[in-house]
């Protein structure tokens, strides 16, 4: 089990640990491999993971070789290859299940793999096989999709990673290093996407001769105990970032001052928040910080709603089969695979991006209906059960697992 992180930092972490859990307790064996970290989980493999490593590095690194040594572990990472090939002697898998590699441990871990003779199954968590920033947002938070999964200059005149000419030159020379070597088309059997949306995008873009196939995200439904009754508060929970709709959730939040907001999470954006709500004085709103386990569990389950009001195409966000299973409908922008999860009136509503007036209805509505705020939330936990539940998954799971292993023998 490949993933960058072997911690938690968002969705795409939750997930490799919740399919880890399930697979673990149906007797087999996983084995992780990810970057060194103080934050890391414990591991039995730790001292095959690669060095703790860091774009970040690059700034304040002082002088030009150090420079591009780390540039190079970006683009390809030879320490963590080698470091992969001595895990693989040492436990000889049957299949290998990637995840996000790139910037850290970065997609030369592919070739080890492949070098191997593994099947190799890439489950995508973001559009960067095709999109240098990840995300199709340029440098001026516009949405973005100019490099089409191989003109990666865009990039760099677009400023399109942290709004730096230098930082995007870097990507986009790594994407175009990766594409030309093939990194993911020769070396990945099977790709799976938990979006129809980031399914149609990878293959619009260049992997239309490759299997790509859909497989949601799942978590174990039976840890998530839902309430049903409303309370005085919504919640935002996710990484404060620009991308996720901050600027535009304030804005909203403003005009509706007779219903708490709760703001869980940390990130770049945490200091300006904090300043603005001071600012103006926004005491119906609270920064609760960075939470997980049963405590984040907690709060969420005591909220009237979630809001999802990102303003990229978010594939496929693990804060929302969180929000159904506890029991709360979700309001979510109509983006990415949101609305693949979302049934307007149903479990919850989607408005258009920048719909500030189709936004604010809908907290209102939800806000003070509470008849169909219970029963959008009762929807919200049937469909959490019906359909993303781990029983369920783990089949699909080990059926992908098998049609990867015939792909890679063919």
């Amino acid at each position: 089990m490949i993933h960058k992180f072997y911690y938690v930092e968002g969705g795409a972490e939750r997930y490799v640990f919740n399919i880890s859990e399930i697979l673990q307790k149906k007797g087999h064996t996983v084995i992780p491999f990810a970057m060194d970290a103080p934050r890391n989980f414990h591991s039995d493999y730790q001292e095959y993971f690669c060095s703790r490593f860091s774009p970040d590095q690059l700034l304040t690194a002082k002088n030009l070789s150090t420079r591009l040594r780390l540039a190079q572990k970006i683009i390809y990472n030879q320490e963590a290859q080698k470091k992969l090939s001595a895990l693989i002697e040492k436990v000889r898998p049957d299949i290998a299940h990637v995840h996000s590699v790139y910037h850290h441990i970065s997609p030369s871990v592919l070739h080890t793999l492949k070098q191997y003779n593994l099947p190799v199954m890439l489950t995508l968590h973001d559009y960067k096989i095709v999109c240098p920033n990840y995300i199709f947002i340029d440098g001026n938070d516009n949405l973005c999709e100019a490099c089409k999964g191989k003109h990666f200059w865009h990039a760099i005149t677009r400023k399109c990673f942290r709004n730096s000419y230098a930082a995007s030159f870097l990507i986009a020379v790594e994407a175009y290093v990766n594409y030309y070597l093939r990194s993911y088309f020769n070396n990945v059997d099977l790709f799976v996407s938990p979006s129809h949306f980031l399914a149609k995008k990878i293959k619009q873009y260049g992997y239309q001769k490759k299997p790509v196939l859909v497989q949601p995200y799942s978590l174990n439904v039976n840890e998530y105990h839902p309430s049903f009754k409303p309370s005085d508060y919504y919640v935002f929970m996710g990484r404060l970032t620009p991308e996720k709709g901050l600027y535009f959730l304030l804005d909203t939040a403003k005009q509706i001052t007779d219903v708490k907001l709760y703001i869980i999470g940390s990130g770049p954006m945490e200091n300006y928040l904090r300043k603005r709500l001071e600012n103006e004085k926004l005491s119906y709103i609270k920064l609760l910080g960075y939470k997980t386990g049963d405590e984040l569990k907690q709060i969420v389950r005591n909220a009237k709603f979630t809001v999802v009001p990102s303003l990229w195409h978010d594939n496929s966000p693990l804060v929302i089969y969180e929000s159904f299973a506890l029991g709360k409908p979700v309001i979510g922008t109509r983006m990415g695979g949101i609305p693949e999860l979302i049934e307007d009136g149903i479990n919850g509503f989607t408005f258009e991006r920048d719909d500030y007036q189709s936004f604010i209805k809908y907290i209102r509505l939800l806000a003070h209906d509470n008849e169909r705020l219970v029963q959008m939330g009762k929807n919200a936990r049937e469909i959490a059960e019906n359909r993303y539940d781990f029983e369920q998954h783990y089949t699909q799971l080990v059926n992908l697992y098998e049609y990867t292993r015939n792909l890679s023998k063919n």
